[in-house]
């Protein structure tokens, strides 16, 4: 008895310790090593609209991932999302949570659990998905067989390791061999990867008119993997698009700063290839350009020089153009990088030495160049260049009709687009660029960039809330029905959510867990909400309240360090509490006689903080504790205005159109401004802005404009420049202008509400952002 009582606690400690095992696993550390491709998901909204919307990732992922997306479109989660391949089947892993499935309002749901397993089988319409929990890890697949043999001991160290090397800010990142040819198609090439049995990782960044990828190729010492050519040579400055015709389709270009090293490696990976000493000895760039081929030489006269095989065929425009005897020497001799035939004649441009089948052909060439009319000269080319890196070791070109022939889909508009190959060691990085080009407007012009529909009339003006994964800033919009939308800087929904009330003032973003993640933050009538990217509530919000918000929610950040504290008004009250949703108990706000009218704000004055807001008809200046920090004795009959920091003195108007400011001691002075009882200001820590009537004045200049019904001004810096801008309601009006009162040309444009002036996207040029009716977002690009 006592040998089997020992054998009991022995089995139950170590399936104890499996337990925590599992629950210590990492959700990628359970894909198998037979895998041969990886998307690891970082924002999962961008990703599903990136496979319905994006032209160049719509048509490279296959059926399985698309129809996993029926299902990963139902996923609540903010965790990275695991997505492995084999054959037709597929596996999903990622951070298991009680909320992570939300099929609740999905029709045609059928769900169960298999019977003498621990699994369960969920099926949206004729697609069904198996899955189960692994410790803390969600296993899911589209083959049974598959899930049931996911197990810890299954992990490739491989996968991991690579794994761990992605950049989490990305979309999504990628692993493929080279048998995921879909996934190769983004190499341009089908030698680049040809028979690696390693991995290649590509993190992807959808931009507003395609997707940039960068990663690393990995590979070892073999003779199957080409871009071992490229081994102990240093990369090069890439100059053949300024010998490259403008209307170029196709260019694959090699650099070294040693010929006679690469071609020895190149020997070995291609075993068709001959040594032989030649004039290539000179080069440091190898380009085909279409049907010509073109070598670069910082010293073009010692090439020159040593072709023997020449004869003086013509001149062209004071060039020389040259017979050449030995046509085929590129046939085999750059394999299997360039293959050239029929190289009869060649000339001397520059530091380019360009051979063609035909004289005719570099004539052609020659007179592009002599106008500037090159690839690098061309407004698309120069549409990616500073996405680009100067030097690579193999740089490839593709025109949309080219691109079109990889991706096997038409590409129109698509007119420039590259992937670079840096060799260094035993792994090449990867850096490539897909992008939809229109040609540039003009200089000063204003051109509609996108229009979005939403299904209700609009209940709030358009905000704008940064991208902390793109970098660059999306659209968030509330409807009648309290919907809130969110809508990325291409115009489309990535989410909707239903909300308890109307959100109150503007939305602020927090990084509560200073992580550079961003959240939602914000108030309605009864509520106070933290959502994530995605859209989801933060745990432990929303808070409830049973009396009513009164004020938007003020967000304070005393240090900048991320501690932020949240100021929920209602009525005569003050409530703070911090990012985790726990109240403040060091806040305490006893004065509290008369409704609080404005909207509480913190600024700090040398190293001293004031909260400050209206009360009745006293200004209110109080401390980090909420405790009174100045006494201000004079009522003020405050105006709808708000409370700003003007010149160091807390700024506001009163009911008899006077600039009433007060100091920090409590001292008020007012000057008067001229202004009727219904007046607008706004203010930065300088610059004054004030309306009434028709009448705008910023700083000293007054403008008369047009008599209407105009929105509140706004202030906007942006690129070291102060805009303003004011809508007139009547006349449907958007107005812009500098801070000299100049109005920016092109403008007025059509619009129906306030507008948000800011940089969407992370392209040149600003975006004002309005409405064009009541359920429509209209977006104008300033160039």
């Amino acid at each position: 008895m006592k040998r089997l009582g020992f054998l009991l606690i022995f089995l139950t400690l170590v399936l104890a310790c499996q337990k925590d095992y599992n629950k210590s696993k990492r959700p990628y550390n359970y894909i198998p090593v037979n895998t041969s491709a990886v998307i690891q998901v970082n924002e999962l909204n961008d990703f599903i609209k990136g496979i319905e919307n994006n032209d160049v990732l719509s048509g490279l992922y296959n059926k399985e991932l698309k129809d996993a997306s029926i299902f990963l479109n139902h996923f609540n989660t903010t965790q990275p999302i695991y997505i492995a391949f084999k054959d037709s089947n597929y596996l999903i892993f990622t951070k298991n949570d009680s909320t992570l499935f939300t099929l609740d309002a999905v029709n045609n749901v059928i769900s169960k659990t298999l019977a003498n397993s621990n699994i369960e089988e969920t099926q949206i319409v004729s697609t069904k998905l198996y899955h189960k929990n692994i410790g803390n890890t969600f296993a899911g697949s589209n083959n049974l067989d598959l899930l049931e043999n996911v197990k810890a001991e299954n992990e490739s160290t491989t996968i991991r390791n690579l794994i761990e090397t992605t950049d989490k800010k990305s979309v999504a990142s990628i692993l493929f061999k080279s048998e995921a040819n879909n996934y190769s198609q983004l190499l341009f090439s089908d030698f680049v990867n040809q028979g690696n049995s390693n991995f290649t990782i590509l993190d992807f960044e959808y931009t507003k008119n395609g997707l940039s990828y960068n990663g690393i190729l990995t590979s070892k010492d073999s003779t199957s993997n080409h871009l071992d050519s490229f081994k102990n040579t240093i990369p090069q400055k890439i100059n053949t698009p300024s010998i490259a015709p403008e209307k170029t389709s196709s260019l694959l270009s090699i650099s070294f700063d040693d010929y006679s090293v690469f071609n020895t490696n190149n020997l070995k990976t291609d075993s068709t290839t001959t040594q032989k000493e030649s004039f290539l000895n000179y080069t440091n760039e190898i380009a085909l350009i279409d049907n010509v081929l073109a070598l670069h030489s910082l010293d073009p006269n010692l090439i020159l020089e040593s072709i023997e095989d020449k004869t003086l065929s013509e001149t062209f425009r004071d060039i020389d153009i040259y017979e050449f005897g030995d046509s085929d020497i590129f046939k085999s001799y750059l394999k299997p990088f360039i293959s050239f035939e029929n190289a009869n004649f060649f000339t001397v441009f520059e530091n380019f030495i360009v051979f063609s089948s035909s004289s005719e052909t570099l004539k052609s060439v020659l007179t592009d160049a002599l106008n500037s009319k090159t690839l690098a000269n061309s407004d698309a080319f120069k549409n990616i260049k500073d996405q680009l890196s100067d030097e690579a070791s193999l740089f490839i070109f593709k025109n949309s009709e080219k691109l079109a022939d990889i991706l096997k889909k038409p590409m129109k508009g698509y007119n420039a687009n590259a992937v670079q190959f840096i060799h260094e060691n035993h792994y090449t990085h990867i850096n490539g660029i897909i992008q939809k080009f229109k040609k540039r407007a003009a200089s000063n012009s204003v051109s509609e960039a996108f229009t979005t529909l939403l299904n209700s009339t609009l209940l709030t003006a358009p905000q704008v809330v940064k991208n902390h994964v793109t970098k660059s800033h999306d659209i968030v919009v509330q409807d009648v029905n309290n919907m809130l939308y969110l809508i990325s800087s291409t115009g489309n929904i990535l989410w909707k959510k239903q909300l308890h009330g109307q959100v109150l003032g503007n939305i602020e973003q927090i990084d509560m867990y200073k992580n550079g993640r961003l959240q939602l933050v914000f108030a309605t009538p009864n509520r106070l909400y933290v959502l994530d990217r995605n859209g989801n509530d933060v745990a432990p919000f929303p808070l409830k309240f049973n009396d009513a918000i009164t004020q938007p929610l003020s967000v304070f950040d005393y240090d900048k360090r991320k501690n932020y504290r949240l100021l929920v008004t209602q009525g005569k009250h003050l409530l703070m509490y911090n990012a985790k949703g726990q109240s403040v108990n060091g806040f305490k706000y006893k004065n509290n006689s008369a409704n609080i009218i404005t909207q509480p704000k913190h600024y700090r004055i040398g190293s001293k903080d004031y909260i400050v807001f209206g009360a009745g008809e006293s200004l209110k200046i109080l401390n980090r504790q909420g405790a009174v920090r100045v006494s201000v004795n004079d009522k003020i009959h405050f105006t709808d205005n708000e409370i700003y920091l003007y010149q160091n003195k807390f700024t506001t108007t009163n009911k008899l159109g006077q600039l009433t400011q007060v100091d920090t001691k409590g001292k008020i002075t007012t000057k008067n401004l001229d202004l009727t009882d219904k007046h607008h200001i706004t203010t930065t820590s300088k610059t004054l802005v004030s309306l009434r009537d028709n009448r705008l004045i910023i700083k000293s200049r007054t403008l008369d404009l047009d008599y209407g019904e105009y929105t509140e001004p706004r202030i906007f810096y942006l690129n070291d420049k102060i805009y303003v801008t004011t809508t007139d309601l009547q006349s449907k009006k958007v107005y812009l202008f500098d801070s000299q009162a100049k109005s920016i040309p092109n403008f007025p444009v059509f619009g129906t509400a306030p507008a948000v002036l800011e940089k969407l996207d992370n392209e040149r040029g600003l975006e004002l952002i309005t409405q064009s009716d009541d359920n429509t977002i209209v977006v104008y690009k300033l160039h």
